[in-house]
């Protein structure tokens, strides 16, 4: 079972991190193309349409699956608030960093505008709104002649369905339903056959590798899901093949694309709960979230800057080592730091949540009195 897995690996499986450098530099590796050769190259459509995307649709619903999987046990262990707190410690200090160094640092360095002209366009002042979620990718006067013109960041698009994801999760956690595990993975697959039904009737297929929110969504609470049935769940192997196997059939017809959610999270699962001995660059530190957030600002700087950076190869080369050096002081001053003081900001968070409780409790009494 699941569930003997992860005792085995003292609920610290080493594939998970493992499996999150290899989707992070998954997406380096199709962003790298689409930088490099434009949206309707004929490399680009091949990637998206051709007999092998499949497995590159497979990369961001893994990423959201092995989220939902690892969300879960948070989920388990924790009161409503304090999930959403930790998830918000989480996420939001290195996305506002990142989102700062690329309107702030990046943006003036490349812009063709002036500074006082870049400062006070429209523009500059919708990027930062990607630090809560409301997400735009350009800023004035930067990367204006690739395609699409003035896009810093591309890869942020999958942030307000993060955010949704976790809003459903406690929703589902305040209906009671994540400590029903049958109930959970059946609201799960209702919700499947219901955007499945309605995806069969509409054309979402995206040239550019952009998924349906509803399959990130998805393909999430079916990894929480399969957290949470962990004890009834065997870890096989042949259901991993099958699993696999079928996610990336449902992947290659766009009308089929929500059926896969619930095999790409099993695939996810089995192989982030294997636990080959951990290299330096996974023990005790988690790279991929600053990887994702800085690769594709870095390869259109790459692109534009630097020798061969035009030459998808050399391209991801440069985004794998500037990403991955990012990555690393992002982790080390930013994310672990703010991860230690978690234990704090949970007392914080208890805290305010029994002054309210006593609160409302005076004002319910005050209330019956009156009443009375």
């Amino acid at each position: 079972m699941i569930s003997d897995q992860l005792i085995r690996a003292e609920n610290r499986p080493s594939g998970f991190d493992y499996l999150r450098l290899f989707l992070s530099i998954g997406v380096l590796l199709t962003h790298s193309i689409d930088i490099c050769y434009g949206w309707h190259a004929s490399l680009v459509i091949w990637l998206w349409r051709g007999p092998l995307h499949p497995m590159f649709y497979f990369i961001v619903p893994s990423f959201f699956a092995l989220s939902g999987f690892l969300v879960a046990g948070s989920l388990e262990r924790n009161t409503i608030p304090a999930f959403l707190t930790l998830r918000f410690i989480r996420i939001f200090p290195a996305l506002c960093v990142e989102v700062l160094i690329s309107a702030l640092f990046l943006g003036t360095l490349l812009t063709s505008l002036s500074l006082r002209d870049y400062f006070s366009h429209p523009e500059f002042w919708r990027y930062l709104g990607n630090i809560v979620g409301w997400v735009h990718f350009d800023l004035p006067g930067v990367f204006e002649n690739r395609s699409p013109p003035n896009r810093v960041n591309g890869s942020l698009w999958t942030v307000p369905f993060e955010l949704d994801c976790y809003i459903a999760i406690a929703a589902l956690g305040i209906a009671g339903l994540a400590k029903r595990p049958i109930l959970f993975t059946s609201a799960a697959i209702v919700a499947m056959l219901a955007l499945s039904a309605k995806g069969a009737f509409t054309s979402f297929f995206i040239l550019g590798g952009n998924h349906p929110g509803g399959v990130l969504i998805l393909s999430f609470l079916f990894g929480a899901a399969i957290y949470l049935v962990r004890k009834t769940l065997p870890f096989s192997l042949p259901l991993f093949v099958l699993s696999f196997t079928l996610s990336l059939v449902f992947f290659y017809f766009a009308a089929t694309f929500y059926l896969a959610t619930p095999f790409v999270a099993y695939s996810t699962a089995y192989i982030g709960l294997l636990n080959p001995r951990r290299m330096l660059l996974v023990r005790g530190a988690d790279y991929s979230y600053g990887i994702y957030l800085y690769g594709y600002p870095f390869q259109q700087a790459a692109f534009q800057l630097l020798p061969g950076g035009t030459f998808w190869l050399l391209n991801i080369v440069y985004a794998v080592l500037s990403s991955g050096a990012a990555a690393y002081l992002s982790w080390t001053f930013v994310e672990k730091r703010v991860l230690e003081r978690r234990a704090a900001a949970l007392l914080r968070v208890a805290k305010s949540m029994e002054w309210l409780r006593l609160f409302f409790t005076a004002c319910a009494n005050a209330l019956g009195r009156g009443i009375r």
